[in-house]
């Protein structure tokens, strides 16, 4: 196989896994293109497993970015939030890979934010154990590790995405029809100024996060509780701030909404969800660096 032809088969698998491990589909395009440049000039004919040693090189570029990324996170202004990949439609194209298609299915936005909390290699074990099925052996010479370090990496990022939720369905597969009343809940209370009915959905300690990047004003620090966050969304509307059009999308795999204004700002809002299946995390990204790669035509 010649390098035009690993790079179509096997550049949007790469692509989804880094975008995962980096929470930015900016990056993880950075990382890719990298390293099909730094093969250009390999004998493929040589290499028994082309994707494998793809796959260990964008992880170990992977891990490296997160670690020199983390002083920048650092002396970020607010939250630091993943970079939403936004769809306009959740049609499938027919030539989609099947292990990127299984990505987008198991990982919606809210998983992507659990996993910023792990460390790199967990985060590297526990998505190519969990939702891209690799076995130990191989995940271990990617990560040039024994399989028992390996289990045991994988064994503390399960402990800890396991933490912030019951179980890790709740977050992944499920999670993207159980979404849906949220959307439609929510585009209709900024839409009309009523929340109390949305309000009503959200657990009583639940937490709005907004992430600006110091670009557009926005909540710098998370708002706590169903009373201010109420009482944060109808100072919004009163003001103004929701006359513009609501677009239902999809957020990384999940449902979300997509609000632009004629202004031309946007803001994207999706959902987390707890056991009892009452919201529990709002995440809303409006820094505009992190709303460039929205795919589809909106439809109302």
């Amino acid at each position: 196989m010649n390098l035009d032809s690993l790079y179509r088969t096997y550049k949007p698998v790469l692509l989804a896994y880094a975008y995962r491990m980096l929470g930015s589909l900016t990056d993880a395009e950075d990382i890719v293109q990298d390293v099909f440049m730094a093969v250009r000039d390999l004998d493929w004919q040589a290499i028994e497993h082309p994707k494998a040693y793809l796959m260990k090189m964008v992880t170990n570029r992977s891990i490296n970015m997160i670690r020199s990324a983390r002083r920048q996170r650092e002396v970020y202004p607010g939250t630091w939030l993943p970079e939403p990949d936004i769809r306009f439609t959740a049609e499938v194209a027919a030539d989609e890979p099947s292990e990127q298609l299984v990505l987008r299915e198991r990982f919606g936005y809210a998983l992507l934010v659990l996993l910023q909390q792990l460390s790199p290699q967990e985060r590297a074990v526990y998505i190519l154990k969990e939702s891209l099925g690799y076995p130990y052996e191989e995940i271990a010479q990617m990560l040039q590790k024994n399989e028992a370090a390996c289990r045991k990496l994988f064994s503390r990022a399960s402990a800890k995405i396991g933490a912030h939720s019951h179980t890790e369905d709740e977050i992944m597969t499920n999670q993207a029809d159980q979404a849906e009343p949220y959307v439609r809940a929510f585009s209709e209370a900024a839409k009309t100024g009523q929340f109390e009915p949305f309000i009503r959905l959200l657990t009583h300690n639940a937490v709005l996060i907004s992430d600006g990047g110091g670009k557009v004003r926005t909540a710098i620090n998370p708002i706590l509780g169903r009373d201010r966050i109420l009482a944060f969304f109808e100072g919004l509307y009163n003001k103004g701030s929701y006359k513009g059009d609501f677009y239902s999308v999809r957020i990384s795999g999940q449902p979300g909404v997509l609000f632009v204004r004629p202004d031309g700002y946007m803001k994207a809002f999706c959902f987390g969800h707890s056991s009892d299946q009452s919201i529990e995390y709002i995440y809303s990204i409006a820094n505009p660096d992190k709303l460039q790669h929205i795919q589809g035509s909106p439809v109302h």
